[in-house]
């Protein structure tokens, strides 16, 4: 153990504790920080480590030796403490959503690239074996080749989470409602798409007054690779547990596929313009999780070891919180397109 990087992990709540177990694969969580002494004791609980805790993240970089930080708190945390850890020499990974708006998410890659640290968002959805087989199947020499227009249905019932009454449900900690329900499929759009030109968005009815923020919403995004996808999203449809919600439809150059999400398993089902019968493939829940998180986190170690390409960078983070706080402004405006990007004068 005393040859692989030191981790920080910074925000124990539950999936403090799932990242530190990927983490400690390939490198060594060696100290926890979190306001709440509970949390760290839990987590701690979890991994089987008795580790140095800490209230403080500043504190934490000052007394610990380190090589890099996991940042799963709150998202309204996140700039501050991807700024400090930079400032104090660590590499960083942090969950997404990386920001609430796109301007934290530049201070954020720019501390990175100012200090020569490494920068990657936890945007897992793309890398899982279900959703990765249609960014495969529609490469431009996939069988399907390139996806022309998608539309994602994400009708699901969150109630059972309790969301209402904490940090998620407030505008101004959490980023809004596709922080909450929404990121992946945005993440996901782009590794399908390439980068937004534009986006429209409307806000629907308001149903729970426990949220700061319209929890209804249609959006339309313009590529610029001349594809043209749709996001309709609620939090209190019966019908569709969270893990039941989100599958794609997607029409491409060459035919067609759809994903059909279960609770024990994932459905995909694809057809060529030229084939009679669609192919059929099953993607098992247990076995489509832990690879994702695995990559992003062992890419992230290889990037910082052996300067290995990632899977995922700050700037992918960056561009997906780009797509939400467009959605809102477009929303505020009654559906006028926002173009894209928002902070131009960032972007050198």
């Amino acid at each position: 153990m005393a040859n692989k990087l030191k981790f920080g992990l910074i925000g124990c709540g539950s999936f403090g504790a799932e990242l530190g177990k990927y983490i400690n694969e390939v490198a060594e969580v060696t100290a926890l920080c979190d306001p709440r002494t509970a949390g760290m004791d839990q987590t701690a609980e979890r991994m089987g480590a008795n580790l140095p805790q800490y209230t403080d993240h500043k504190e934490l970089f000052e007394r610990e030796t380190l090589d890099a930080v996991a940042i799963t708190s709150a998202n309204f945390t996140h700039r501050d403490i991807c700024v400090d850890a930079a400032g104090a020499g660590l590499h960083v990974f942090c969950e997404k959503a990386m920001a609430r708006t796109t301007a934290e998410c530049w201070d954020m890659v720019r501390a990175c690239r100012d200090n020569d640290r490494k920068l990657l968002v936890g945007h897992k959805r793309r890398l899982r074996k279900s959703w990765g087989r249609m960014i495969e199947l529609t490469r431009p020499d996939g069988p399907l080749g390139e996806p022309l227009a998608i539309t994602v249905t994400q009708y699901a019932d969150m109630r059972p989470y309790k969301y209402p009454g904490t940090w998620w449900a407030d505008r101004e900690k959490s980023g809004g409602a596709l922080s909450l329900l929404g990121v992946h499929v945005l993440d996901w759009f782009r590794a399908m798409c390439g980068d937004a030109a534009r986006v429209s968005a409307l806000y629907g009815a308001e149903m729970d007054p426990g949220y700061g923020y319209p929890t209804v919403m249609h959006a339309t995004y313009s590529f610029q690779s001349g594809a043209v996808a749709t996001l309709t999203s609620t939090l209190h449809n019966p019908i569709h547990k969270f893990r039941e919600a989100q599958g794609p439809m997607v029409q491409a150059r060459n035919g067609g596929l759809k994903l059909v999400p279960q609770m024990t398993h994932l459905d995909l089902y694809w057809q060529t313009l030229d084939t009679e019968d669609a192919v059929h493939e099953r993607f098992p829940i247990e076995e489509d999780f832990d690879p994702a998180y695995r990559r992003e986190v062992g890419d992230f170690v290889e990037w910082i070891v052996n300067d290995r390409p990632p899977c995922l960078t700050g700037m992918d983070g960056l561009r997906c919180v780009e797509l939400m706080e467009a959605s809102y402004r477009s929303a505020e405006k009654n559906g006028t397109w926002i173009d894209l990007p928002l902070c131009p004068e960032m972007e050198t």
